[in-house]
């Protein structure tokens, strides 16, 4: 079964096969596997674990993920996100974590300001910028705490 990931910055991985991808989606994390059912889920900002085939050897890679969609067919599994960043890339961690402070002190302050008159689209937007800065710094943090060595095979 074939994986493609791409974002709005262009495609990220595409391999031939693969073994496990683990995602979060509108209704909690999934584990996809080769041959899973045909399934299209919205996903929701945070980390994109794959297992993937190079020839005959497993790789491994993580990602940090803005929402998107996934699509599984018989004979392809695609992910499509806003936003994809490789773990190896999350090296400013000062400044994600100051982007995921700034996304929490703005949903904060909206709801306290707008009271029973919330708009639902623009609290979810805002949640989706904190989950989406709030999995870049833990993968980030995963990353340096491996000593940057990074889970890649």
């Amino acid at each position: 079964m074939h994986l493609v990931i791409t974002s709005a910055s262009g495609n990220i991985l595409s391999a031939d096969a693969f073994a496990r991808i683990t995602i979060m989606t509108e209704d909690g994390q999934i584990t996809v596997l080769p041959g899973h059912e045909p399934l299209l889920s919205a996903i929701r900002p945070g980390i994109l674990s794959v297992e993937y085939y190079v020839g005959w050897k497993i790789h491994t890679g993580e990602y940090a993920t803005g929402g998107g969609v996934l699509n599984i067919s018989h004979e392809v599994c695609t992910i499509v996100a806003d936003v994809v960043v490789a773990e190896d890339t999350l090296t400013d961690l000062e400044y994600i974590e100051s982007q995921k402070k700034e996304a929490e002190a703005m949903m904060n302050s909206y709801r306290s300001e707008n009271g029973a008159a919330i708009d639902p689209k623009k609290l979810v937007e805002m949640e989706y910028e904190l989950l989406k800065f709030t999995a870049m710094h833990r993968l980030g943090q995963k990353f340096h705490d491996n000593g940057a060595t990074g889970s890649r095979k």
